[in-house]
């Protein structure tokens, strides 16, 4: 069986690099700070993005980074990795931004405003699209908690778009091997996420 390819083309590669990153924050290396931005931020944005827009995802994004600095003390790297800390992180953040905005939205109007009523939509839609936002943060956090191979077949599978068979070509796994992995993660995933189907 083939190893599971990773981004410079060597086996656990990129793992080793992010344990590294891991390590060094934890223990306050102020390098690693930059270091976990560079190799997540990416992360981070793109989830506040879709749950903010991209006006208020940048503010989100810092937000995260200061907070985790400010908290490193709390994270263990021998309880998880540093993503699936930062993605808890992004989602009180997204959801104190969501609910900011759905009190803004609760203001009284004064019909004499020049600018006329408040626009967008109201404070129950904002509160909605935020348990909708934490809802898809919970489904990433697990991902980023799967070991490897499933991790990397569920994201190219739900991530990516891939099909099966174009999976088992990524990763040099067998097609069979695919279907197996990917219905046998899915199922633990509705299960710890509360869903029906049970563990595994």
């Amino acid at each position: 069986m083939d190893p599971v390819e990773t981004a410079d083309g060597a086996p656990g590669g990129r793992a080793a690099r992010d344990r590294a990153v891991e390590l060094d924050f934890a223990a306050g290396h102020e390098e690693a700070l930059a270091r976990a931005y560079e190799r997540w931020g990416t992360l981070v944005h793109g989830l506040a993005v879709r749950a903010v827009g991209p006006v208020d995802a940048d503010d989100v994004t810092q937000q995260v980074f200061i907070s985790a600095w400010k908290d490193r003390d709390r994270y263990d790297p021998e309880r998880g990795p540093l993503a699936g800390w930062l993605v808890g992180i992004t989602r009180h953040r997204i959801t104190d931004a969501l609910r900011r905005r759905a009190a803004l939205r609760e203001q009284p109007w004064d019909p004499t405003h020049p600018d006329g009523p408040p626009a967008g939509p109201g404070p129950g839609a904002v509160v909605e699209g935020a348990d909708r936002s934490v809802e898809t943060i919970d489904v990433r956090e697990e991902v980023e908690r799967l070991e490897q191979p499933q991790r990397r077949i569920v994201e190219l599978a739900y991530w990516d778009d891939l099909t099966h068979a174009e999976i088992s070509q990524r990763t040099g796994l067998p097609l069979g091997t695919v279907k197996s992995h990917l219905r046998r993660t899915l199922v633990r995933l509705r299960g710890r996420l509360g869903g029906a189907g049970g563990t595994a």
